[in-house]
């Protein structure tokens, strides 16, 4: 089982495209070890034990019936950044209304491919600074209860060690980049 404790320090690449950060690098690695030979990794072997060090920076996701898609959980270091705890929040309330559509195909085409992707949102604080978060979301099988599981982390791309990040009222977000990331099944078309 690949544990995350020792982060890397470089930022690399997939397939070719921009790089990812290091964190979404050191939980790709755990994802895919985790998965094994199956397209996607079990409910049941996705335990936060084995990336404690990435545990404040990730979010997990599940399908709650055709319309909503809520965190089960919200990192404490996404929560300090953000200033805001999004556990238990629907994914499409903090969208604008033109990227729901999009975003609710995207989140079912992890399970349909299996692919993940990574997106970038500019976040922008009540001082009127926008920064780039970088999210890396992959599918996970459903669980007992048989709702499909997304997980993945979140992190500034440009470094702000230590700072944190106050929303405004409206905690929405807005799409910079997004790309699929193939992960052995093809990408959607």
């Amino acid at each position: 089982m690949a544990h995350t404790d020792h982060l890397p320090e470089a930022v690399g690449h997939v397939n070719g495209e921009a790089a990812l950060s290091f964190r979404s690098q050191a939980f790709l690695a755990y994802w895919k070890d985790v998965r094994g030979s199956s397209p996607v990794p079990a409910a049941e072997n996705v335990r936060p034990a084995d990336f404690v060090s990435l545990l404040p920076y990730v979010r997990y996701m599940r399908w709650r019936g055709p319309d909503a898609v809520v965190f089960t959980v919200w990192g404490t270091a996404l929560t300090d950044w953000m200033n805001v705890d999004l556990t238990g929040r629907n994914v499409f309330d903090l969208l604008p209304d033109s990227e729901q559509a999009i975003e609710t195909e995207r989140l079912k085409n992890l399970h349909r491919v299996p692919c993940g992707f990574v997106q970038q949102r500019r976040v922008t604080d009540i001082s009127g600074m926008t920064r780039l978060f970088e999210f890396l979301t992959l599918p996970v099988a459903a669980g007992e209860d048989g709702e499909p599981r997304m997980i993945g982390p979140g992190s500034f791309v440009d470094s702000v060690p230590g700072e944190r990040v106050e929303l405004a009222d409206d905690p929405k977000t807005v799409i910079h980049s997004f790309r699929y990331l193939d992960l052995g099944y093809g990408v959607p078309a």
